[in-house]
């Protein structure tokens, strides 16, 4: 069912139990250079905090072209429950994990939606395909993270053919309108719930709390127009 919600970039055991108190689905591990990558063992930590909650999220690592075998031992080592290909990952590559993919597309200023479509489409031509696509904001010298936004109105139209993650510039502020005009699968936060580049336990409630109202309506809208009862 739709709705799910990541919140991105814990780099402490701090961060994910206030994620996991916030109502996060999925927590994020960021094995990627970026000012939020976090070593083995600081994911080990993190890892063993989460589960001993009583309902914990899921644990997501992320990685940028890393080399198959190396992801495939630290989502061993780690257990995590899917894998983040945030880079130029083909479709042999969500083959060969033999582990659940999240696969991110990042949308450059200006692309159509064909174009988009086109990039997509390969990785649900094969058996596994991802259990989503993260459709997120290009830059030209960082994966991620970036804050921006992009074109939602194409990100609208991927939506309706695929399982889709929406991330890229979502905060608390915008997040409801995000779902409301994209409709997506769920949606993913990072520097959205930063203060000062910190995760903020009260800005992962907040975002959490918008997202899931926001998802309620939206989809409640979607059962009422067809024909569903509340």
């Amino acid at each position: 069912m739709p709705g799910v919600v990541k919140l991105c970039g814990m780099r402490t055991a701090e961060d994910a139990l206030a994620a996991a108190a916030a109502g996060a689905d999925f927590i994020g591990l960021v094995f990627a250079p970026s000012p939020r990558r976090v070593t083995l063992e600081q994911a080990v930590t993190i890892c063993r905090a989460v589960r001993t909650v009583t309902q914990p999220p899921r644990i997501v690592g992320l990685f940028v072209d890393a080399p198959v075998e190396e992801m495939q031992q630290v989502a061993a080592l780690l257990e995590l429950d899917a894998v983040q290909l945030h880079g130029n990952e083909p479709p042999e590559v969500v083959r060969a994990l033999g582990w659940p993919v999240l696969k991110a597309v990042r949308v450059r200023a200006g692309e159509t939606v064909e174009a988009v479509r086109q990039r997509v489409a390969p990785y649900f031509a094969g058996d596994p395909a991802p259990y989503a696509i993260v459709l997120d904001t290009y830059h030209p010298s960082v994966a991620g993270g970036t804050g921006q936004t992009f074109d939602w109105a194409v990100a609208a139209a991927i939506a309706r053919a695929f399982p889709v993650i929406l991330a890229g510039g979502l905060r608390v502020e915008n997040v409801a309108e995000a779902i409301e005009t994209v409709r997506p699968f769920g949606v993913d936060v990072s520097s959205g719930i930063e203060v000062a580049g910190r995760k903020d336990p009260e800005l992962m409630r907040a975002f959490v709390a918008a997202a899931r109202a926001a998802f309620a309506r939206a989809f409640d809208t979607v059962r009422t127009e067809s024909g569903g009862t509340r």
